[in-house]
């Protein structure tokens, strides 16, 4: 897949470039059968209204969580290298 990126300079008066994903095939934006739910690498026993989505490198899953928690009182948001 290839890299997708854009690039937001507030110097910029026209705004950030324009980011765009297409799906493999038109049929499978479609399919309402695709649930992130089911994908075997996700854990939503805990979704609820408004959940974000975390990786866990404990047992390498996506969980969802409404809750951010921090022990050192500092959030840091790094999300990765795109």
């Amino acid at each position: 897949m290839a890299d997708i990126t854009a690039t937001i300079n507030p110097q910029t008066s026209a705004g950030p470039q324009k980011v765009s994903v297409t799906l493999p095939a038109a049929a499978a934006a479609q399919n309402s059968s695709l649930s992130l739910k089911l994908l075997g690498d996700v854990d939503t026993t805990n979704l609820d209204d408004g959940a974000l989505i975390q990786y866990r490198a404990s047992d390498q899953k996506f969980v969802t969580r409404t809750e951010i928690i921090t022990t050192t009182g500092t959030l840091v948001f790094n999300c990765g290298q795109f």
